[in-house]
């Protein structure tokens, strides 16, 4: 059976274990008393690159915003100098000018500046047709002797009335024609001033999207790297505890593994224990049990340890 340790004793690690328990403790309260630079460990959130910059500019002069203005971190804070004049406004403002919408008015700069002489050309040989009909019909009734007679007004007659709404058919074929023509080029001419603000436009969203791409790609590693900076702060800050820690574990192991030492108790003075020893045997032998006063008196020095409350001590040996 193992020996009960006695009231008073424990165990303290082994003596060639304790230096190296009292390194371990120090370094430990050392390490709480090292200043820690927090900022170095939160999170922080890269901001706008140089691409992304150009980018919001080219996008604001697009549509005449003006100059981005930005604080010191990046972040915009206000626009100034803007006109409001898109990139595209000149092309409506031809559009508008030219009255392209307006299909009654719009064509009138698109009619043909021959057209006046093409319409009397046309006509003036019409008519030169239309006479020689005429003199046909002449040169028929005096053949056959009618000349002038009614069987000629009358053919005459219908072939005036026939020719004229010939010539007016040709004479509104002609405008018609012609106007036609200019609508078909007035309709050319807003679709393409139309599709010139659209390209201008389209080309100028590409450019900016090809500096977004750019700048985010740089935003999204200057990302990484803050992050892996506040990663490694705070390994930084880790290590040194875990390195305690994991010795600590070791030590742990260690002395557990290892007979420890005991501890000694409190060991009152050979003085004191003789002259305590001394009374007490006397007390218990029944010497000065005594009801007097000095009888108790000498009681109350048997429990006191040979010193009565009150009195002065003599700390000189008797004679």
């Amino acid at each position: 059976m193992a020996t009960a340790m006695p009231a008073g004793f424990g165990l303290l690690p082994s003596a060639s274990l304790q230096p190296y328990g009292s390194e371990i403790l120090k370094a430990g309260i050392g390490q709480l008393g090292t200043p820690i630079d927090v900022g170095a460990m939160l999170p922080k959130v890269a901001g706008q690159t140089a691409f992304q910059q150009k980018g919001a500019q080219k996008l604001s002069d697009m549509y005449g915003l003006g100059n981005i203005q930005r604080d010191a971190s990046g972040q915009i804070t206000g626009l100034t100098g803007g006109t409001g004049i898109a990139s595209y406004q000149p092309y409506l403002d031809q559009i508008s000018q030219q009255q392209l919408l307006d299909p009654s008015q719009g064509y009138k700069d698109f009619m043909s500046p021959y057209q006046k002489e093409i319409i009397d050309t046309t006509m003036q040989e019409y008519d030169l047709q239309a006479g020689r009909g005429r003199q046909q019909i002449r040169d028929n009734a005096y053949n056959v002797g009618a000349f002038g007679g009614a069987r000629q007004g009358v053919e005459m007659g219908q072939y005036q009335s026939e020719s004229d709404r010939n010539r007016a058919a040709l004479l509104a074929g002609l405008y018609g024609q012609g106007y036609n023509q200019a609508l078909t080029r007035q309709d050319q001419q807003l679709a393409k001033l139309q599709q010139m603000g659209t390209y201008e436009t389209g080309l100028e969203q590409q450019g900016i999207a090809s500096l977004e791409a750019m700048g985010a790609a740089d935003q999204a590693l200057e990302q990484q790297k803050l992050n892996q900076l506040a990663l490694g702060a705070q390994q930084g800050y880790q290590l040194p505890m875990q390195r305690v820690q994991d010795v600590a574990n070791i030590y742990g192991g260690i002395a557990g593994a290892m007979p420890g030492s005991p501890t000694q108790p409190f060991q009152p003075t050979p003085l004191a224990t003789g002259i305590g020893g001394g009374l007490s045997a006397a007390y218990m032998m029944g010497m000065g049990r005594d009801n007097t006063q000095q009888g108790q008196a000498s009681n109350m020095a048997v429990n006191y340890g040979g010193h009565v409350p009150g009195t002065p001590i003599n700390w000189q040996s008797p004679r």
